[in-house]
């Protein structure tokens, strides 16, 4: 009877084995899309998401290696991150740990951790609240020469064509005009006829809308994620709603209404409030207005270093 013990065997490994030829050095090789539970907190301490999508990748600077450790680097993202809070010491050791396990064959490594912060919002009068999910990537590069964190924010809001308000309103003043010509109403008369259904003669078109944004960080620390979320939707002044009432709803329309933006309009405010955002040293930023009227859609881009 065979007394064969597996545990005495030893596996081939061919990512060790090296090439007499020169291969090129490759940028960066490794997996996308590794699930991990993970702690993401506020700066009061409220957890704002418990898992992430994880991408990690090293560079292959060795001239004459087939390849690099790859499991390793999935038993170290373990190690360092599952069922963790998120701190920079934490991300820190993992970059560092991440070159280290490649044993010479690599000298940067990069990870991207992307989730869906999940962020209670006050509705704008009434008493109501509600969950808003903003998705979100903390990308991180170690090289030989430094460490970098940069933030990635996707930020939605409503948009109202400046064009297509200026045509309802011309719309309605002609109505009014060819309806009550020649007639003396009262203050009373003349608010009851526009508060009623034969007002609405037209409605200017409006659209959900997007802001990418991305910010270099100045101290690559894990950023005030609603700080940021806060600066962006005070910016622009119409943030997408979670629970209403029609108190709400009515808000909403006269927020809308007090903030028509084209998409230079969005970009420009998002500029004017970023340019001096502490926890960065550059922006950029991105908006998209889904169009209504249209099949297509409207984007605007901008960038720029934070000026302190």
């Amino acid at each position: 009877m065979s007394s064969f013990n597996h545990s005495d065997t030893v596996l081939p490994d061919v990512t060790t084995e090296h090439s007499t030829a020169q291969l090129p050095v490759i940028d960066s090789v490794g997996m996308q899309g590794i699930a991990i539970p993970l702690h993401v907190l506020g700066k009061r301490g409220e957890r704002l998401a418990s898992q992430a999508k994880v991408d990690v990748t090293v560079s292959l600077d060795h001239p004459n290696a087939k390849g690099i450790h790859m499991s390793r680097l999935y038993s170290l993202l373990q190690r360092y991150l599952s069922n963790q809070d998120l701190h920079k010491s934490a991300l820190v050791s993992l970059m560092n740990a991440l070159i280290e396990s490649q044993d010479g064959l690599s000298n940067s490594a990069q990870l991207n951790l992307h989730f869906d912060l999940t962020v209670s919002r006050p509705a704008l009068i009434s008493r109501m609240s509600g969950y808003q999910s903003y998705p979100a990537s903390l990308c991180v590069r170690r090289s030989p020469e430094r460490y970098e964190a940069q933030l990635k924010l996707r930020v939605p809001y409503s948009s109202t064509c400046p064009c297509s308000a200026s045509l309802s309103r011309k719309a309605l003043s002609e109505v009014f005009v060819q309806q009550f010509e020649g007639k003396g109403l009262s203050v009373e008369e003349m608010g009851a006829w526009l508060a009623s259904k034969q007002a609405s003669i037209a409605t200017a078109h409006a659209q959900r809308s997007f802001a990418d944004i991305t910010l270099d960080l100045s101290d690559n620390e894990i950023p005030d994620f609603i700080g940021i979320i806060d600066l962006i939707e005070n910016a622009l002044g119409t943030p997408l709603q979670t629970a209403v009432k029609r108190e709400d709803e009515q808000a909403f329309a006269k927020r809308n209404a007090e903030n028509l933006m084209f998409v230079e309009d969005s970009v420009r405010r998002l500029h004017e409030a970023l340019s001096t955002y502490y926890q960065a040293t550059y922006f950029r930023v991105k908006v998209e207005h889904q169009e209504s009227l249209h099949a297509h859609d409207a984007i605007a881009e901008l960038s720029g270093p934070v000026h302190r």
